[in-house]
């Protein structure tokens, strides 16, 4: 192949890849996720710094309680709100809007309610309306997952039951990860959601007719089954298929 003709390839080659990339990164842009910061941290510069890189690849919104306002303040223009102050109708139509959760700092509180979908604190209730709408939770394991010393020195009453819950929110599809592998599941889960497929069966046409409802929205690549559409019809329900990859409700 000539010398010429093998540079022209080359250079098509990278402009192909360049603008894979930022068809990616425009996508991601594009589509809003939340980060929790509502317990408190051990080390809070450690945990600011492991999610700082989501802010330079997504749309971002900080779900704060009090006492993470003041350790914010290095990420002007970064949109946040207080969850205490927040109502629940508004927080809703947040989460409505966000792809995927993300929780750089749990708690043994968040870990054995969400665990036992108990929602008497404001994040745990954030945590849980993304569960119920099927949506991605990747939580940082850090200052939770005991470590050596406490694997030797702690009861074993209290390992096991802390292992039961981990693997209830593990079966409940929380991505359990050290802090440093955060942002790459971040990205894996993100990858996810855009292709996720729901399945919307007649039962489900039903229970919207029960709740008085003349439309359900479900994401652009959902299949219905026949039943399905069937029934709507019937009852006079529109399905509407929305692009999920802009967030909204799955």
């Amino acid at each position: 192949m000539p010398e010429d003709v093998r540079t022209q390839v080359k250079m098509l080659v990278q402009q192909e890849v360049e603008a894979f990339l930022k068809n990616e990164l425009d996508a991601k842009k594009d589509s809003p996720i939340a980060i929790l910061l509502g317990y408190q941290s051990l080390n809070p510069s450690i945990v600011l710094e492991a999610v700082t890189p989501l802010l330079d690849t997504y749309d971002v919104t900080l779900l704060l309680t009090k006492e993470w306002l003041p350790l914010q303040a290095p990420w002007n223009g970064v949109s946040f709100v207080l969850i205490e102050e927040m109502a629940q109708q508004e927080l809703g139509a947040l989460i409505e809007k966000s792809s995927v959760l993300v929780v750089p700092q749990a708690s043994y509180s968040l870990l054995s309610k969400l665990a036992l979908t108990i929602d008497d604190e404001d994040p745990v209730w954030v945590a849980l309306q993304f569960q119920m709408l099927g949506k991605s939770i990747v939580m940082a394991n850090n200052d939770v997952e005991p470590n050596v010393y406490q694997q030797i020195h702690a009861p074993h009453s209290v390992l096991g039951r802390l292992q039961s819950y981990i693997r209830q929110i593990q079966t409940d599809q929380v991505k359990w990860v050290p802090l440093n592998k955060l942002v790459k599941t971040v990205d894996e889960q993100f990858a996810a959601y855009r292709e996720k497929q729901s399945l919307i069966l007649a039962k489900h046409v039903e229970r919207a007719f029960q709740d008085g409802l003349k439309e359900i929205e479900v994401p652009l690549r959902s299949r219905v089954t026949p039943a399905a559409k069937d029934l709507a019809r019937d009852l006079k329900i529109e399905i509407k298929q929305n692009d999920s990859s802009k967030g909204g409700t799955l």
